[in-house]
């Protein structure tokens, strides 16, 4: 069964439907996404690096950055120790606010000379930009957007049958009548994939 929208769905919308997915999109962390990242700007080269969102970061100018989980510290998703007590926890904090410019310092005091063999190719980012990102929706999400656009108004249905029962889900019933017979096996994601193509 297939679970998400892949590369290939995304590469089917507009610019436009590109935007106003974006917009709709809620990030959240373990969301898969794929991200538009210039790798040679002199012959302004772009590719697409697909990824898990570890994190998230809102800025003061409201933009949200995206955190790769594949470079997020493996300590960031550990318990604190039982073992550190409060008094340890004090000392560390008034000897930070007795020197507070000794850690930016310390930051500062390597020699930044350029180096002859410095290597100018692309290395992988480690955070995106929200707006440079689509994500690759899962079926709840996409159910999720629908919802929140009023999928119900629209010519939208899902019916199931089981043992003798019948469950029918969206406004128009007609539809059923219409593709009866046909033998069409649709995927559920690739169904609803449509239906949001539709309102984006």
């Amino acid at each position: 069964m297939k679970l998400r929208i892949t590369d290939k769905d995304l590469a089917e919308l507009t610019v436009e439907q590109k935007q106003n997915l974006c917009d709709l999109w809620l990030p959240r962390v373990y969301d898969v996404a794929v991200a538009n990242v210039c790798v040679d700007a002199a012959e302004e080269k772009y590719n697409q690096i697909t990824f898990v969102i570890g994190g998230l970061n809102i800025t003061k100018r409201n933009d949200i950055i995206l955190y790769d989980m594949k470079f997020l510290p493996d300590n960031l998703f550990t318990l604190p120790s039982e073992n550190s007590s409060e008094d340890d926890t004090e000392t560390d904090n008034d000897t930070d606010a007795e020197h507070p410019d000794d850690s930016l310092n310390d930051d500062f005091s390597e020699d930044f000379s350029i180096d002859e063999d410095f290597s100018f190719e692309f290395q992988r980012p480690e955070s995106f930009h929200k707006e440079d990102c689509l994500p690759l929706l899962d079926i709840g999400q996409m159910i999720d957007i629908l919802q929140r656009k009023n999928f119900g108004d629209c010519e939208f249905s899902l019916s199931i049958a089981f043992d003798d029962k019948t469950f029918d889900m969206g406004k128009n019933t007609s539809l059923i009548d219409t593709y009866a017979g046909e033998g069409n096996n649709c995927e559920l994601c690739d169904i609803l994939w449509h239906s949001l193509k539709a309102v984006l």
